[in-house]
């Protein structure tokens, strides 16, 4: 069983968050990368043939990158080894005013981009929101269960690699979490996530829950990315 504490994540250690606003048609999508594949080394990506991120390792998460609407090749690549080299290579569409998350997913053998829609408005009232995000290539079906003194509360049944969770609505609170085979009992990893009023975040399972032995930074574990900023930061309180 692993333990950690989901860290909010980010490139080079900022938080991927965006403030949510009103809709606009005019509005710009955004769009943001998360290196999910285990055995895969570090990565650039590149936009329409163009680098937009560099030397990005793994468990990574980006800051949100504006695009138009519009539709675009997307590649991944090896860090340094050119676009020539990707081993990701697909064609993404982007509406205005929504966000997203790439992903680049399963072993690098059978590697591939996952596309999901970020849910980044703002709520009422304010609560954190959590999604789950299923992105651990050798795990099965998960449930996802908060520790409480009156007995375990599954937050997340049954969920699939390459899945995501609905947006939960949660109070301000610090939880202790854990990560179980679908009906099962037995924790595979346990983890704490300490939320703020008006933050939604995303909680990515990466990894692997038997790594080579040999391996180095491929164990199953969370990345906790925080999608909006929570009101404290967005208004100075």
């Amino acid at each position: 069983m692993g333990t950690g504490t989901a860290a909010v994540a980010g490139l080079s250690g900022t938080a991927s968050a965006r403030f949510g606003d009103d809709e606009d048609e005019d509005d710009p999508a955004e769009v943001r990368v998360i290196h999910a594949s285990p055995d895969a080394p570090a990565v650039d990506v590149f936009v329409g043939g163009n680098p937009v991120l560099e030397d990005v390792p793994f468990k990574t998460v980006s800051d949100y990158l504006e695009l138009e609407p519009g539709s675009y090749d997307v590649a991944v690549a090896p860090a340094d080894a050119g676009v020539g080299s990707a081993v990701i290579d697909t064609e993404v569409t982007v509406e205005a005013d929504t966000d997203y998350t790439v992903a680049a997913t399963g072993r690098l053998a059978d590697i591939q981009a996952t596309v999901l829609v970020d849910d980044n408005d703002d709520d009422f009232p304010p609560l954190p929101r959590v999604r789950v995000v299923h992105l651990s290539p050798d795990a099965p079906a998960v449930d996802v269960v908060k520790d409480a003194f009156f007995g375990d509360l599954e937050l997340v049944e049954d969920l699939e690699f390459r899945g995501q969770s609905e947006y939960l609505d949660l109070l301000p609170l610090e939880y202790d979490l854990s990560v179980r085979p679908a009906g099962g009992d037995e924790s595979v990893f346990d983890f704490s996530a300490d939320t703020d009023v008006g933050a939604t975040y995303t909680a990515f399972a990466v990894g692997l829950l038997e790594p080579p032995e040999d391996a180095d930074n491929q164990a199953f574990d969370v990345v906790l990315a925080e999608d909006v900023a929570p009101l404290s930061e967005r208004f100075g309180r």
